[in-house]
């Protein structure tokens, strides 16, 4: 089973957006760009997965920071299977609170996400957050 590689989801939320998306500078899965005179920003983690049937990645507080500091915040997890899950990060946002941020000596502060089927749980918060994945592939 393969991720779907990022070239995708940049081509498909530069279209939804009418926008060029380019590199946050040091920030490998992070775009930016304009649409319609609105800051953008594009965060695109990848996951294989894992036993229990999840994927999970990471969020710095910096990835965090930047997402929070734009207008329009989409968070597109690549997920093994050929899924990818559009995410409206600003909805997402209101269940990673700080007293859930991890910390350790590589990410720093960070909030660690996983992805089920159909919803995403911030480790920490209970709460589950309903999103269906696109499925590259099936038509």
């Amino acid at each position: 089973m393969s991720i779907p590689d990022k070239q995708i989801v940049l081509k498909t939320v530069g279209e939804e957006y009418d926008c060029i998306l380019s590199n946050v500078k040091r920030k490998q899965i992070m775009y930016q760009g304009v649409s319609a005179g609105k800051k953008l920003i594009l965060c695109t983690p990848s996951s294989k997965l894992h036993p229990q049937g999840q994927g999970w990645f990471d969020l710095t507080i910096k990835q965090v920071e930047i997402l929070d500091d734009s207008d329009i915040a989409i968070l597109a997890v690549r997920l093994e299977g050929n899924k990818i899950y559009y995410i409206n990060f600003k909805e997402l946002r209101e269940l990673m609170t700080p007293d859930i941020m991890l910390e350790n000596s590589r990410e720093g502060k960070h909030w660690k996400i996983y992805v089920w089927g159909n919803y995403i749980k911030v480790q920490g918060n209970e709460k589950e957050f309903y999103v269906q994945p696109e499925v590259l592939g099936q038509y």
